[in-house]
Parts: structure tokens; sequence; C-alpha cells
């Protein structure tokens, strides 16, 4: 039991997300704390219980934080984008995707250090092809576009530019909970034009962007 307990949290991406878990919670806490919005022991409870809900995209709530410091609103929003595990039924970018360009930013500075070394994108110990990266490079880049083509076409609803985006983050990954209103009730103060577009989103995300955009494409209804 014990080799297997070390062999999975050999896993970069489980030890990625138990990172960004960790670290997370102490910065929530640490803000709550010195905020007055709860006790050592309540601060610590109620940030760990939302990281983990918002990031694994639980969608639970059991604090209206959109009354917390808007540095924590932020936090968020950033822990939503971001996703837990692949293979996971969490939305998000997901964490494997998150070290892979983690892992192709810091070779780009090497290169700029030594242009002509050879640095392949390794996770763990496996070696990443260069066509994985180029659509973990491409996924994200779309990811980020249909986050700001929906924000501002939320906005121009007549919904604030910070719910706008908590909507479209949240929708585009099943979170549940939105930012810019009460989580608890924000979704019923949306325009019914806002709410199919949130629809799209959910779709748009738990298909991956791609299945779904593939079916917009004119080459796709082609016959070969």
């Amino acid at each position: 039991a014990t080799g297997r307990f070390r062999k999975a949290f050999g896993n970069t991406e489980l030890r990625a997300y138990a990172l960004l878990v960790g670290a997370f919670t102490v910065i929530t806490t640490v803000v709550l704390y010195l905020h007055h919005l709860g006790t050592g022991e309540e601060s610590f409870r109620l940030a760990l219980f939302q990281v983990i809900s918002l990031q694994t995209s639980t969608g639970y709530a059991t604090a209206n934080f959109e009354h917390w410091p808007p540095i924590l609103v932020g936090l968020l929003i950033f822990i939503m984008t971001l996703g837990a595990c692949a293979g996971s039924t969490s939305g998000g970018l997901k964490c494997i995707r998150t070290v892979i360009l983690a892992k192709v930013t810091k070779n780009e500075f090497k290169h700029i250090l030594h242009p002509n070394a050879v640095l392949p994108v390794r996770v763990g110990r496996q070696v990443i092809p260069s066509s994985v990266v180029t659509t973990v490079l491409a996924f994200c880049f779309l990811y980020f576009i249909v986050i700001g083509v929906a924000s501002l076409t939320v906005s121009a609803m007549g919904v604030g530019f910070e719910e706008s985006m908590g909507c479209v983050i949240s929708s585009l990954g099943n979170m549940g909970p939105m930012m810019g209103g009460d989580p608890f009730y924000s979704w019923d103060s949306l325009p019914t034009a806002a709410k199919w577009v949130a629809s799209f989103l959910m779709l748009l995300g738990r298909l991956e962007i791609f299945t779904l955009l593939l079916l917009f494409s004119p080459s796709f209804w082609k016959r070969s």
C-alpha cells in the first residue's frame, strides 16, 4: 500500500494539483483571517472547501464569497479557470495542460540563453510529443478567446463585466457558482439571451471546445 501511495504521488499532475490546492488554500485563509472574516480554524475551513469545490467543478458554496476581499474573488476566478486533473469530470483547462504550459515557458527561457539547445517538453520521465504540445497551446489559446468573446457578448446584454466574466468562466468550466453576484441566486438575474449563451458554453466546455466548434466548420460538412 505504501508503494502504491508513493507511486501515485510520483505523478506530476497530481503533485501540481495538490500544490495548487495547498497554495490557494493558504493564501485564502490568510486573507480571510487578516480581514477578520473568521477565526483561524473557520478561515481555513471556508478556504479549503471553496478552493476544492471550485477547482473540481463540484459547484457547492458554503459562504457568500462575493463579500470576500476583491483579491480573493480574482483568485477564485483563476481557480475556476485552471480546473482539476485530466480524466476527472472537472472542467477548466485541467492541471496537465497547465503543467505542459509551464514546461514550455521554462524551455523558452532556456532556449533564449542557449539558442542551439534541443529542449524536449518532459512531464515526469515522459517526453511529450510536439503534436501534443501544439494541441495544448491551441486549446488554451482558444479557451481564452472564447472567454473574452463570450464575456463581451454577455456584457452587451446589460450584465456587468465582472459578472459576465464570472458567468462565462463558470459556464465554460461547468462550475456552478458565479462571480459578480450572490453565488447562490445570481443566475436568476441573467437575461434570457445570456442564459442561452451560458448553456452553449456549458456544452462547449464539456465537449472540450474542438469537438463542438468542428460542427461549425464548412470543411466538416464537405464530402470527401
